[in-house]
């Protein structure tokens, strides 16, 4: 039982049920609320062992840092419940799980770009440029916009312009999120040498990155009405929840204090998981067309 606590630890549960609501997302939606019930199926559960089995392996190689920060201190590699090795194996056999389940209850495209989410999150974001460049989010933090491609090409079996947009859609929404987070531990990342953004920059600089990455996503809400793959219902709920982001972010720039940070942290959490529901649902509606 501890072991199974421990290997529960390592996957990161909390971001893991993210991953798996956008990859069900965009498996529901490319299935216009139709999806079959395996494919549906093995996109849950290939999703959360490749989300769990790439976190395991990003703890085993950054359990230094996870020492040196409050917030990550007491996961199992740092406190030492589990080895670096043990939770590297962990991880490649999760990985090495979830492809093969997508190879056979999917599809290959969905296998291979499954395996490629890990990969993307391990080698260029954990291993490349984590410890080397602010932009580490920006483009290493594409690893978790793969789950609604990934859901899509399970449903049609090749790249769609739908699951290019949700995967664009949390592309642009990764370094607002993480950004805002790096704002509350601004002394733990300049502690670990690590350069998120805000530890590297003027706070009222990072806000205001926050704030133009928020209004980017409030433009592209639109974007699938005027190309045909979604309707006005998500347009203007994801509109509406732009702006209250939006408004939860401004005092941002005039310092803030840790409370407001904090809600606008959790509320991009929030976000996220209602824009894909609402994309989700909409072809159930009786008025979308």
């Amino acid at each position: 039982m501890a072991f199974l606590r421990q290997v529960t630890a390592l996957c990161k549960p909390r971001i893991v049920l993210l991953l798996v609501v956008t990859g069900a997302a965009g498996a529901w939606k490319a299935a216009a609320g139709s999806p079959d019930a395996l494919v549906l199926l093995t996109v849950v559960v290939a999703g959360a062992l490749a989300a769990g089995g790439a976190n395991a392996i990003n703890q085993s190689l950054d359990a230094d840092i996870d020492t040196v920060m409050r917030r990550t201190r007491v996961r199992p590699v740092p406190a030492q419940q589990i080895s670096a090795r043990n939770a590297a194996l962990v991880g490649v056999v999760l990985v090495a799980a979830a492809t093969a389940l997508m190879a056979a209850g999917a599809n290959p495209l969905a296998a291979a770009l499954t395996f490629a989410a890990a990969a993307v999150y391990v080698l260029v974001y954990t291993m490349l440029l984590k410890r080397r460049s602010w932009n580490n989010i920006v483009i290493g933090g594409a690893a978790g916009a793969f789950p609604p491609l990934i859901g899509a090409a399970a449903v049609s079996g090749e790249f769609t312009a739908l699951g290019l947009y949700m995967f664009a859609f949390i592309f642009f929404w990764t370094p607002p999120h993480f950004w805002t987070l790096s704002m509350l531990l601004r002394d733990d990342y300049a502690a670990a040498n690590v350069p998120m953004l805000a530890a590297v920059a003027e706070r009222r600089d990072t806000a205001r990155q926050v704030l133009l990455y928020v209004a980017l996503l409030a433009a592209m809400a639109w974007l699938p009405l005027a190309a045909g793959y979604g309707g006005l219902t998500f347009a203007l709920v994801t509109t509406l929840l732009s702006a209250v982001w939006l408004r939860m972010s401004w005092p941002l720039l005039g310092g803030g204090d840790s409370r407001d940070t904090l809600a606008a942290y959790k509320y991009s959490l929030l976000y996220l998981a209602l824009v894909f529901v609402t994309l989700a649902v909409e072809p159930m509606l009786p008025w979308y067309s």
